[in-house]
Formats: C-alpha cells, structure tokens, sequence
C-alpha cells in the first residue's frame, strides 16, 4: 500500500485500487497462514457473539455526556 496520512490516501483511494490490493492480498497471503496450511494446523474461528455479552455490565449513566459539572 501507498504512505501517507490516511485521510490524503482516502481522497486518492479508488475502486481499482481496492480490488488490486485485494488481488495482492490473495496472491501474497501473511507468512503465518502458508506455516499453519502446511503444518495443518486449524485456523482459529471468532466465536458469535452471546445474547449476554450485548447488555452492558452496568446502565449507562448518559448524564455524562451533557458536559455539565
């Protein structure tokens, strides 16, 4: 990928530029992926999200936001 800050590569960043760093990342996979394939070790999965994990711990106090002292 091109240097810079992100908001200058965001107003350079193009469609056919997207599906050519896709095209690099599928010919060129991370050196980690080729070692666990050829060692066949199985790839981790993300687990799906609990119903639990979705309430917060504790309610939310949305007085905080209104910057008042």
């Amino acid at each position: 990928m091109e240097g810079g800050s992100p908001s200058v590569i965001w107003e350079r960043w193009t469609i056919p530029m997207y599906r050519a760093q896709q095209r690099y990342w599928s010919d060129h996979p991370p050196l980690q992926w080729m070692v666990q394939a050829y060692l066949k070790i199985p790839f981790k999965k993300t687990p799906p999200p609990s119903l639990m994990d979705a309430t917060p711990p504790r309610p939310v106090d949305w007085s905080v936001l209104d910057g008042s002292p």
